[in-house]
C-alpha cells in the first residue's frame, strides 16, 4: 500500500506536471524495460524529471513506489474490466491492458503470487474478488441467452479463460524469443485477443 506523504511544504510541480504521476509513469516505463532491481530511485527520478528526494516524499522507498504503481494500474484494470458488458469484449481488453503495461505481470507473479508476496492479500479483497464475480456472471449470461453450453460450470469457465489469456503475459520473457512473437506490436495483440476468443467461445459454445 503506498505510504502517505510526508508533512512539509509539498513539492514543486515540475514540467512533466504532477510530479507524484511523472514517477509512476517513469517507474512504469523503466521497470517494463529490465525489471524493478535493474533501477535505483535517482534513475527513476531522473526519468521523470524529478529529484530522488521526491521519491521518498511520496513513497517512502522502491517498496512504497512499486506498491503505487501495482494500486494504479490494477484500478485502472478493474475500471476496465468492469466496463465490459459481454464476453466477447474480454480477450481485447485483457489484451490491450497488459500489452499497455507490461510490467504488471512480472510484478503480479512477484507481490502476488510467489510465496510471501507482500501484496497478495489486499490483492484479494480489492481486485481478484471482484473479478471473480465479473466474469462467471457473464459467461452465466452467456449460459442462460444459449451462446454457451449448458453444462458449463461458471468457476471453472473463468479459470480456463483467466489461465488462456493471462498466461501468455506472465511467461513473456520465454514465449517471445522463443516463438518470435512481438508483444508491443498492436496487430499481434489484436490476434492474439481474437484468437483466445474463438478458442474459447467456439470451444465452449453450444
Amino acid at each position: 500500500m503506498p505510504r502517505r506523504r510526508r508533512p512539509g511544504r509539498p513539492p514543486r510541480r515540475t514540467r512533466a506536471g504532477d510530479p507524484r504521476e511523472a514517477l509512476l509513469d517513469a517507474a512504469g516505463r523503466l521497470f517494463a524495460e529490465r525489471g524493478p532491481e535493474a533501477h535505483s530511485l535517482r534513475a527513476i527520478a531522473a526519468a521523470a524529471g524529478v529529484t530522488p528526494a521526491m521519491v521518498h516524499y511520496y513513497f517512502g522507498d522502491k517498496r512504497g513506489l512499486a506498491d503505487a504503481m501495482l494500486e494504479r494500474a490494477l484500478a485502472r484494470v478493474l475500471e476496465r474490466l468492469t466496463g465490459v458488458r459481454r464476453l466477447d469484449d474480454l480477450p481485447a481488453t485483457v489484451a490491450q491492458t497488459f500489452g499497455a503495461d507490461p510490467w504488471i505481470p512480472p510484478l503480479l507473479v512477484r507481490e502476488v503470487l510467489a510465496e510471501g508476496g507482500g501484496y497478495r492479500q489486499r490483492f484479494i479483497d480489492t481486485y481478484a474478488s471482484r473479478v471473480a464475480k465479473l466474469v462467471p456472471a457473464l459467461i452465466e449470461a452467456e449460459m442462460a441467452a444459449g451462446r454457451l453450453r449448458h453444462d458449463l460450470d461458471p468457476k471453472l469457465a473463468f479459470v480456463s479463460l483467466l489461465s488462456m489469456m493471462a498466461f501468455a503475459f506472465v511467461a513473456r520473457p520465454v514465449i517471445e524469443p522463443v516463438l518470435s512473437l512481438r508483444y508491443d506490436d498492436p496487430d499481434f495483440l489484436a490476434r492474439f485477443a481474437e484468437h483466445t476468443r474463438r478458442l474459447f467461445l467456439e470451444g465452449a459454445g453450444a
